[in-house]
């Protein structure tokens, strides 16, 4: 399953942000882009989770990214 997430960087401080349907809004944010990434799957596997309507285990969670130029 694809998440499409917007990254981006400002002062020193990564942001990644999603917006969909499937668990609504989401952004995190961290001081590397390495860890701003880890804690954006960390938070869809946990909305992903909390979502009783499914009652699918998602395992192969992918974050494709759309960053600036």
């Amino acid at each position: 399953m694809k998440f499409l997430c917007r990254l981006t960087e400002r002062d020193g401080t990564w942001m990644a942000e999603h917006a969909g349907v499937e668990i609504g809004p989401i952004r995190v944010t961290a001081p590397t882009r390495e860890e701003v990434l880890r804690k954006m799957d960390g938070e869809i596997h946990y909305w992903l989770e909390m979502c009783p309507c499914s009652g699918q285990a998602y395992r192969d969670v992918e974050i494709e990214l759309a960053e600036p130029v």
